[in-house]
């Protein structure tokens, strides 16, 4: 999501320094000249921050904080101020009734007021022109956990100052979440809490860090050539180049602000293996707004070398991946001779020198990270801007009759995303985003390539998004409208601006919904782009014709025996109800560096929810959605999950095929194959990240074949040499027979299903979208397949006209026409049109380690606050041991490293380790049981029910009862994580016959000895009570819960 800022502005603002602040006094930022604003009061106080140099050599983590673009609406005080107050653990404590007095302890926060209200039309909104950057130095990050950002709202009087409503915002959350933020500020006044308003502000809370840049493996395509076209010694230079660099350069952790590699000799495509790094130090989102100059020369040892090209890339976006792409641009000027005047003018012209890539690795990354940064303006660059205004008449996606709104604008591959306006139909945003064109030269066909504009709107939902419609702004349309202002504050301009009412499609069928929004140019692009060339998306359109001639022929190839059994299904209709031939929705993705393993990759599919078709589109069933709708729900059926799990594996050079076919219960399904090198088949299951290998079931690649590179990395594993199979129908039937011998005494013995754990036959799969508790792998290899009908990639699908189908069975030699008939064949030519039809896009980031802890502490703690409602209506006592929770957190990515397959020794030394602590924290006198369960999403809500349906612990009567818990999340690429939760019930352990026998014994000696003394004390009335059951449980309990009743009276 972005609303953006000019970069002058910034230079003043979120980009501030760290040896300099601005200390903001009753007002705003620095002076109206250096910011381009309007500013109130004009005096401003300007100085050094003294405490920041203080600070500078202490331990601990620091934090800055930035706030901006503060703005009210709903509110009912008139003119009024925010003060916000950050961090500190400041509180009265009262100890009268103790005998006491009233005592202040801990540090009291920052505070900071902006001035008053501007542009303040009543309740309908305000704006307040303040920028504050403040810093604060923790102990450690725990202490994130236990401090908050105050937001109050106040009005000023002669005497005194009347708070008006607050709000707070844990430092941990706000560390790790949206940069956009809207809280509402409360009161509470006769025992009801009245909202006095709806407070916006952009909000940064980040470590300042040191972040060492490591560039490698950069390659240089389709370079320039020298004169006479000769070949080039081409040798490349990176810097960061940045308005704020010579601030930095001041800074003692400022270093290499450039590196460049050794000249390539003779090449126009070079290949650097190693350039060099480059230490940053700042934000992150600082980091994010900079950009990177390549610039690429033709080396000469004796004279000076010539440019060749350069390239501006900017640094959003692929910190996540490491992935680095530009295209270079040669800019030659000189001089011309007028005609006319017959002076000589200089000429500046502009010539496209070819693409350069490359890697880029940040070593380390601060544990807490924000998300959805807001994009800097900057001169030299055009920009499509998008204001979303409201939406109207929006759908309800929620139970209780509302939607979450929220939009995601894409363009070009690259999406950003409005703040979410929670229980609202007609919801208004008023945000702007806008997106930089990445082009090398500014034409009107380099901006066509990048297509049209698509909005989409979703209901915010943690267990993934719910689609509400979407529609599409054609660039056509925004180079056709009038002039007029565009942008707010120093982002306004005059340009051509489309101010339109869209309808929003869903099912590919025009809706009620609408969505108001403007979109324009900055700066405008030349009269003379007209776009008219630019394809509008279509719905609800039919195959192609090439495509469906080609099918009516290709299917008269296939074995009519074969059809009755399957389907032999070539197309698949995608979210607007257009057909697609399948292999389209798979293409090569590009993945970040450390996400090579193809186990990794496995876990990283598996982690995107499993959702039944007619759940996510109204009944409709069969949806092949495309991969960019995919990623942005982060759900969905099986035949997504293999298609992104296909696309992922040819990222990285894996040759990965999609399987479709049917189960042994019947069911049609899809899978993932892999042909190893060696000859070995692998089908890989989905929904569980299961292998099955299946050796000598293709010929192989013979090993002079094999990239050496290859060779190199798989020497470890390096299976046994196996003779090339060449398929005859001989050979074909006697393996046919020996492999169903031993098919026929396995099947005797066992029933084997499909572990799948999105298997959308099972009604309570489909709630849930996986289970969490999936059965122990078997090690006997038996397939849950059936049959195979087609087999397909991002290039051809193959039709399965072997006599059997059973995949076990057959090979998988896809040039031998016998067993395999191609769609395309090659040589006609026709695989031209064999390819995507969305642009091409990447995995979303990977949570932060902060976002993650985050998404366990509140998981865990709607677990227990579950336990205690529900035991507390009925009148049960409920006790959570606290001093579990960490050793049983420290020990649930063992079950994570077993679920990739990840384990070592040392991993399971560990294990057994952790569970022996575990059993000696457990009370003395009592039973331990537990129970861990995983989860893909991380609705804490859900996950809660969940457990409280599948188990019924919570309704343990005996009030001996104590339990624990602890909760685990693992992020991964794609936005996605595994959650793991444990649940440990602790009973009184039942006494033996011998046991009681002895107890009542003492107790009877007990009832004498109290006899006794009653005797001997006749006017003493107290009695005290038999013991019963285990005596050092009760005060176990009063010391151990005492702590998380506080958190639980909270909830």
């Amino acid at each position: 999501m972005s609303t953006s800022e000019s970069s002058d502005q910034e230079k003043k603002g979120l980009l501030q320094n760290d040896e300099k602040k601005i200390v903001l006094e009753g007002g705003t930022s620095s002076s109206e000249e250096e910011n381009n604003l309007s500013l109130e009061p004009q005096s401003m106080i300007i100085k050094q921050d003294e405490d920041e140099e203080e600070e500078e050599e202490l331990p601990g983590p620091k934090f800055k904080l930035v706030i901006r673009n503060i703005t009210i609406r709903q509110h009912t005080v008139k003119s009024p101020k925010i003060r916000f107050t950050f961090g500190g653990n400041f509180k009265v404590v009262d100890n009268r009734h103790k005998g006491g007095k009233i005592e202040e302890i801990g540090e009291k926060g920052k505070q900071f007021t902006t001035s008053n209200c501007e542009v303040d039309t009543g309740g309908s909104g305000g704006v307040f022109k303040n920028t504050f950057i403040k810093y604060k130095r923790f102990n450690n990050y725990e202490d994130l956990e236990d401090q908050e950002l105050t937001i109050e709202l106040i009005t000023a009087g002669c005497c005194k100052i009347a708070t008006q409503g607050s709000a707070k915002i844990n430092l941990l959350e706000l560390a790790n979440s949206h940069i956009q933020r809207e809280v509402q500020t409360e009161i509470h006044q006769k025992g009801k809490h009245k909202i006095t308003g709806k407070v916006s502000f952009h909000c940064y809370l980040q470590e300042v860090w040191n972040f060492n840049l490591h560039f490698y493996q950069f390659e240089g395509i389709n370079l320039l050539g020298n004169q006479n076209d000769q070949e080039p010694d081409p040798q490349i230079k990176l810097k960061i180049k940045s308005a704020f660099l010579n601030i930095f350069r001041r800074d003692k952790n400022w270093t290499n602000r450039d590196c460049k590699s050794e000249p390539e000799l003779n090449t126009k495509n070079p290949r650097w293996e190693e350039i060099g790094n480059i230490t940053y130090r700042g934000i992150f989102s600082e980091l994010e707004n900079e950009d990177l100059l390549c610039e690429v020369f033709n080396h000469n040892t004796l004279k000076s070398s010539t440019k060749m090209g350069e390239s501006l890339i900017e640094m959003r976006g692929f910190l996540d991946y490491g992935l680095l792409e530009g295209p270079l641009v040669l800019t030659k000027s000189s001089n011309v001779k007028n005609e006319s005047t017959g002076s000589k003018e200089k000429q500046i012209s502009k010539t496209e020198g070819g693409t350069i890539k490359g890697l880029v690795e940040v070593e380390e990354l601060p544990p807490h990270q924000q998300y959805g940064d807001i994009i800097i303006l900057k001169p030299g660059r055009t920009y499509i801007g998008v204001h979303l205004i409201r939406g109207v008449n929006l759908r309800s996606a929620d139970p209780n009759g509302f939607s979450d709104p929220f939009v995601i604008v894409e363009f070009g591959g690259f999406k950003q995303r409005t703040k979410v306006i929670y229980r609202s139909l007609d919801p208004i945003w008023e945000e702007t985003l806008y997106f930089s064109i990445k082009v090398g030269l500014l034409t009107e066909q380099n901006i066509g390539k990048k297509g049209n504009i698509k909005v989409m709107v979703f209901d915010d939902d943690e267990a993934g998004d719910d689609f509400l419609g979407s529609c599409e702004i054609e660039l056509k349309d925004i180079v056709t409208s009038p002039q007029g202002k565009a942008g707010k504050g120093p982002n306004e301009c005059q340009t051509r601006v489309l101010n339109e009412r869209y309808s929003l499609y869903y099912n590919g069928e025009e809706t009620e919904q609408k969505v108001d929004l403007k979109a324009w140019f900055v700066p405008d692009v030349p009269s003379s782009f007209k776009f008219e060339n630019i394809q509008k998306k279509q719905t609800k359109t039919k195959l192609k014709k090439s495509f469906a001639k080609r099918e009516t022929a290709w299917r008269q190839g296939i074995p009519e025996k074969n059809l009755e059994e399957g389907d032999y299904e070539i197309k698949g209709a995608d979210e607007d109800y257009c057909e697609r031939f399948i292999p389209t929705f798979m293409f090569k993705m590009d993945l970040p560096r450390d996400l090579r393993d193809r186990k990794v990759i496995a876990r990283t599919v598996k982690c995107f929810t499993y959702e039944n078709d007619e759940i996510t589109f109204g009944g409709r069933r069969d949806v092949w959605c495309s991969p960019n709708f995919f990623l942005s729900l982060m759900k969905g059926s099986q035949e997504e999950h293999a298609a992104l799990h296909v696309s992922m594996l040819l990222g990285v050079d894996i040759d990965a095929y999609l399987c479709q076919g049917k189960t042994k219960n019947g069911e049609e399904h899809y899978w993932v194959m892999i042909r190893e090198n060696n000859g070995t088949i692998t089908f890989v299951e989905c929904s569980t990240g299961k292998e099955y290998h299946l050796e000598n079931k293709w010929k192989g690649i013979p090993e002079i074949e094999i990239d050496p590179k290859d060779k190199k990395k798989n020497k470890k594993n390096k299976q046994k040499k196996i003779n090339l199979i060449e398929s005859s129908d001989d050979e074909l039937q006697t393996k046919k027979k020996k492999k169903k011998k031993k098919e026929d005494k396995k099947k005797q013995s066992k029933k084997i299903e499909l572990e799948s754990s999105g298997d959308e036959k099972d009604d309570e799969k489909k709630k849930e979208g996986e289970e969490p508790e999936p059965e122990p792998i078997k090690d006997e290899l038996i397939l849950p397949y059936m049959t195979i009908e087609i087999i397909a990639n991002h290039e051809n699908l193959w039709g399965n006209i072997n006599e059997t189908m059973d995949p076990a069975e057959i090979l998988y030699d896809l040039e031998n026409k016998k067993s395999w008939h191609p769609f395309v064949d090659p040589d006609e030519g026709f695989s031209k049109e064999v390819k995507p039809f969305y642009e091409a896009c990447r995995l979303g980031p990977r949570s932060s380690e902060g976002r993650a802890k985050g998404f366990a502490i509140r998981i865990r703690k709607e677990v227990i606050a579950g336990y205690t409602n529900f035991r507390h209506g009925k009148n049960l006592k409920t006790a959570f041991l606290k001093k579990f929770t960490p050793v049983i957190e420290s020990g649930l990515d063992y079950y994570e490293k077993k679920a990739v397959g990840n384990l070592d020794e040392e991993d399971e030394k560990n294990y057994k380790i952790w569970r022996g602590k575990i059993t000696e924290l457990c009370p003395q006198g009592y039973i331990f049981d537990a129970f861990t369960i995983n989860f893909t999403y991380v609705d804490p809500t859900r996950i809660r029910n969940w457990i409280m349906e599948k188990y019924d612990f919570h309704k343990e009567e005996d009030i001996n009862t104590v339990f624990a818990c602890g909760a685990y999340v693992q992020p991964y690429f794609g936005r996605v994580s595994s959650v793991w939760v444990m649940l440990c019930v602790m009973r009184v352990k039942p006494k033996t016959e011998g046991e009681k026998e002895e107890e009542n014994k003492k107790d009877e000696k007990k009832d004498k000895k109290e006899k006794k003394s009653k005797k001997k004390d006749k006017n003493s009335k107290t009695k005290k009570p038999k013991s019963k059951g285990n005596q050092l449980s009760t005060p176990l309990l009063n010391d151990e819960t005492s702590s998380e009743d506080d958190e639980l009276g909270k909830n």
